[in-house]
């Protein structure tokens, strides 16, 4: 039986090795389905959920509603983590793909594509979703009422004067992207690669053969970016955002992290360094990275360390070498595990764009309905958590992807 395994094991891996031997002779072919990549982005998008579920729990004034319940302090840690990462790692796998999709539509109709899939759900959100969470949280702060057509005209399209009473603290007028930053980026980001695939057409030419990346090349990496990130935060410390050119929103201190996985996807992906990556390299960049979160959650939890600079590099380095870690590891370990055929799995994968355009205003939900339950603060949080995990792809698989012509966006 154990023969019998492993003789599949190796044809599993020549064929593998195959697959990514055409792809690097020609980038415009496209190579079988990664399956465990779509499990990747499943589990990234359920921290994505995660994520906005119990920041109120933690911050004071979040973008959420204001809970009536103190801070739960140590929660943070667990945004923090996830902060190092996950965003990092959902642009590094969007460049990736990038270089093949744009070799197989042209230029042009990449484009065409990015915007259907990108543009369309950021114009959704910004005439119906955002707004709508904003005029939401706007009823529940104590201000004057207000019906919705007037707070979206006014309060946050501008098109008005602002109101006397308006906080000195709260910007106005509101218009902005919420959560949908990252499809913004992201479609900014893959309009540009198509400009320059334009000008700099492959023609065809298979990219130069490189070795992969050694040990001692990803720890130059993480380093570099600690360094980046440190100078970044120097004058942008963290949870600070502007409106860079006034209109793409951003964190500039993840900027370092979400540009150089983007760039270094687009230089990975016709070289296939997913596929390729030797197993004892992966597991051991995903040893580092899962220790080092781990290891932040047992100082925070157990009282050892009540907080920490998270602006300064000691803690940039850590941050920056538990991103790379988990950058390097996980897509590693996913694949050996050789997990994604099952139904579930699936289902799930296709659901992934759909839940996270429409997640943030059914977290608001559960998180209101909540209010006055009488939950501890840690298991309102795991309730909040788990409800809205369970309800996001409910919602968009049996609702969104339903809609006529749904699936040609999402």
């Amino acid at each position: 039986m154990g023969r019998r395994r492993t003789a599949t094991s190796r044809m599993t891996n020549l064929s593998n090795t195959a697959e990514a031997a055409t792809a690097r002779e020609d980038p415009g072919v496209k190579t079988a389905h990664l399956l465990y990549i779509d499990v990747l982005r499943v589990l990234l998008i359920i921290l994505v959920i995660a994520h906005h579920s119990v920041e109120p729990y933690v911050n004071p004034n979040p973008p959420e509603w204001v809970l009536p319940s103190a801070p739960f302090a140590r929660a943070g840690v667990f945004l923090w983590v996830n902060a190092s990462f996950f965003m990092g790692l959902f642009f590094f796998l969007a460049g990736y793909f990038t270089p093949g999709a744009c070799a197989r539509r042209g230029p042009g109709g990449f484009a065409l594509e990015r915007l259907r899939r990108l543009g369309f759900p950021l114009l959704l959100g910004v005439v119906l979703l955002i707004p709508l969470e904003c005029w939401f949280r706007y009823r529940a702060t104590g201000l004057p009422p207000e019906g919705y057509w007037d707070y979206f005209t006014r309060d946050f399209l501008g098109l008005g004067t602002r109101p006397p009473y308006w906080p000195p603290s709260r910007r106005w007028p509101e218009l902005m992207l919420g959560h949908l930053w990252f499809l913004e980026h992201l479609l900014i980001y893959s309009l540009l690669y198509a400009l320059w695939r334009r000008f700099a057409p492959i023609n065809g030419a298979a990219p130069r053969r490189t070795a992969l990346p050694g040990n001692l090349a990803i720890a130059g990496y993480a380093l570099a970016l600690a360094i980046a990130t440190a100078a970044i935060r120097v004058w942008y410390p963290m949870d600070r955002w502007i409106a860079f050119l006034g209109f793409i929103q951003m964190e500039p201190a993840h900027l370092p992290q979400y540009l150089s996985l983007f760039a270094i996807g687009l230089y990975a992906g016709p070289r296939r360094w997913i596929e390729t990556m030797p197993r004892g390299r992966g597991f051991l960049w995903l040893a580092i990275g899962t220790t080092l979160a781990a290891g932040a959650y047992l100082l925070v939890c157990s009282g050892r360390v009540h907080g920490f600079d998270v602006n300064a590099l000691p803690a940039c380095t850590y941050e920056s070498l538990l991103c790379t870690g988990l950058c390097v590891g996980l897509p590693v370990g996913l694949r050996e595990l050789a997990i994604g055929a099952s139904r579930l799995w699936r289902t799930l994968g296709k659901n992934v764009l759909a839940a996270y355009v429409f997640h943030f205003p059914i977290v608001m939900l559960i998180q209101w309905l909540l209010i006055g339950s009488g939950l501890a603060p840690g298991a309102g949080l795991i309730a909040t958590v788990a409800m809205a995990v369970t309800a996001t792809f409910l919602f968009t698989n049996y609702v969104v992807l339903r809609i006529p012509g749904s699936r040609r966006v999402f």
